[in-house]
């Protein structure tokens, strides 16, 4: 796959052209994305591997005591509904498989890259992880009622679908600065506002790290056409769940954006799904109920 993002829009003067030219030399490149850690990375080549074993797994994630504590946490949550409590590793990989513990390895990978307790300016940092993790439950949850086989990677769409907007506030801090506050502002979208800025957006940005990841193609896809709503059709579901789980989360205030009016039932992606006003009201409710048991466990 290429790392080149989209070129500047051609209205721009040529300050801008530079500068779009620069940004995109400091982000395009897949070298100067944030790396997998290298538990992280070595746990999902394992899942990966029909012929390894838990205790192999074990073994590698063993070796991170954060990520093996958080891994028992959230396996403890009511997000698995484990009939017992789940106490060591092995368990934990056993009870709840590999796809589950791939999802909770991408998460662990992903909070650290907030970092939100070190930051000087922590709040922007975990609105983004609140969004994040609420867009990820309600994914979730709306392929788990509805499409049962894309669980997992729902979770992840929602989990990474605006990563790339971390990239850009970890590599161009000052830049995405003024992009939040054009955001919060003049309520904006993140999207348009970094096109009008940038010419690209998180979303390119975001793809480009769940390829250097190595996550599967499906999710690199999802996570650079959320934004499209030419993209969407029945062929992907779980960019239909994204979107409704993102829209969902503006409409509950879930991060930056509050759009308490967002109408989920005639939006695009519903009119192809078709999901009932009850199915909506329903899974809003298990999402606050979610968020209020369960979000410190993320953060």
């Amino acid at each position: 796959m290429s790392t080149k993002l989209a070129d500047p829009p051609a209205d721009l003067n040529s300050s801008a052209e530079d500068s779009n030219s620069h940004l995109q030399k400091i982000i395009m490149s897949t070298r100067d994305l944030p790396a997998m850690p290298q538990v992280a990375s070595k746990v999902l080549e394992l899942s990966s591997d029909p012929n390894s074993s838990a205790k192999q797994l074990q073994q590698v994630i063993s070796d991170d005591q954060a990520m093996t504590a958080r891994i028992l946490k959230i396996a403890n949550s009511a997000m698995y509904s484990c009939s017992r409590k789940v106490k060591t590793l092995t368990e934990a990989i056993v009870m709840l498989g590999y796809n589950s513990i791939r999802s909770l390895v991408v998460t662990s990978a992903a909070r650290n890259l907030y970092n939100t307790r070190n930051s000087h300016s922590g709040l922007k940092e975990r609105l983004l992880w609140e969004h994040s993790i609420g867009t990820a439950f309600a994914c979730r949850l709306m392929a788990q009622k509805h499409a049962p086989s894309l669980t997992e990677e729902a979770f992840l769409a929602g989990l990474m679908h605006d990563i790339g907007k971390l990239v850009l506030n970890i590599r161009i801090p000052e830049k995405f600065d003024d992009i939040v506050q054009v955001v919060y502002n003049e309520n904006r979208t993140f999207h348009e506002t970094e096109l009008e800025h940038f010419g690209f957006s998180h979303t390119e940005v975001g793809a480009l790290l769940v390829h250097k990841w190595n996550l599967s193609p499906l999710l690199e896809e999802v996570i650079r056409k959320h934004h499209n709503p030419e993209a969407a059709s029945l062929e992907n579901p779980l960019l239909l769940y994204l979107d409704l789980a993102n829209m969902m989360c503006h409409k509950l205030g879930i991060g930056f954006t509050d759009v308490p009016d967002m109408d989920l039932e005639n939006c695009p992606s519903n009119q192809i799904l078709c999901l009932s006003p009850d199915t909506f009201a329903e899974i809003s409710d298990m999402l606050v109920e979610t968020l209020e048991s369960e979000m410190e466990i993320f953060i």
